[in-house]
């Protein structure tokens, strides 16, 4: 990172990747606001580092605006040297069966939360000369069956992010895009419990897609899941290496799936229903 370090926000902050970036940056001796809905999650770290914890909620402007406010009188004339975009959710499940409330949250916190708080915070990263992380996701390149909302967050924040990265160049600004594939965070027990919850509401839905989740589910077992210590080094790469990629894609079997992304559709459909255990289930009708 160009010039001295100052303070770096990291959103996001007490989930498996977030909390595990906050603590590499405060045991090297960097300055962290890290944005977080319970402080006290973040207890254990220490470090020669500073930490100063905002509640932030990304789904309600007037958090942001509050949060702003509070990094305008820690950071002082340094500005901030970097902000990483880390908090999001996933919003799983058949298509037909997503409630748009749900559709529209997965949105509000995986896209347009970061855009107003990258927006609310450019001043401070201008001063600085600072740098934007988002945290993206492999499904940016490619969707499979019942991960459409969280699918279509983040190819939207891949776009919002290429355009960041090509305007805010002029002000010395650099915008980082780091994909990630599934990681060992708790993120999809989560999701996974509140697709069953909705679904125990509509009993037809759930009765048709039970053998296909239950295929999915099992197939994403199998596959598993990367060390999240592989982000957070993306992470660190983006925020302090002299010339950053500026879009990462990390973690297992993500390069198969960047490979499947480019195949005609046909193709590329029926592989993934086979991968996935679903071709029984979600073959087209005649």
């Amino acid at each position: 990172m160009p010039g001295k370090r100052t303070w770096i926000m990291v959103t996001g902050a007490t989930g498996g990747i977030g909390s595990a970036l906050v603590g590499r940056l405060i045991a090297q001796g960097d300055n962290v606001i890290a944005a977080v809905r319970d402080p006290a999650r973040l207890s254990h770290v220490a470090g020669p580092g500073r930490l100063v914890c905002l509640r932030l909620d990304m789904e309600r402007s007037e958090t942001i605006a509050a949060a702003a406010a509070e990094v305008a009188k820690i950071v002082g004339d340094n500005g901030l040297s970097g902000l990483v975009n880390m908090a999001g959710i996933i919003v799983e499940g058949p298509v037909e069966a997503i409630p748009p409330a749900e559709l529209r949250r997965q949105l509000d916190i995986n896209v347009v939360g970061p855009m107003e708080l990258t927006q609310t915070l450019l001043s401070f990263l201008k001063q600085a000369r600072g740098r934007v992380v988002n945290i993206g996701a492999i499904s940016a390149h490619i969707t499979v069956p019942f991960y459409g909302p969280i699918a279509a967050s983040k190819s939207a924040l891949a776009s919002i992010n290429d355009a960041m990265r090509m305007e805010f160049a002029q002000y010395g600004v650099n915008v980082i895009l780091i994909e990630p594939g599934a990681m060992t965070t708790g993120i999809f027990a989560t999701s996974r419990a509140r697709r069953d919850a909705t679904l125990a509401g509509l009993p037809e839905q759930e009765r048709h897609y039970r053998d296909a989740l239950a295929a999915m589910d099992r197939a994403f077992e199998k596959a598993g899941a990367d060390n999240p210590d592989v982000v957070v080094k993306a992470v660190l790469d983006a925020l302090f290496k002299k010339r950053p990629k500026f879009r990462v894609v990390v973690g297992k079997g993500t390069g198969a799936l960047l490979m499947l992304s480019r195949l005609p559709l046909r193709t590329r459909d029926k592989l993934v229903k086979s991968a996935l255990g679903l071709t029984a289930a979600l073959k087209p009708a005649v």
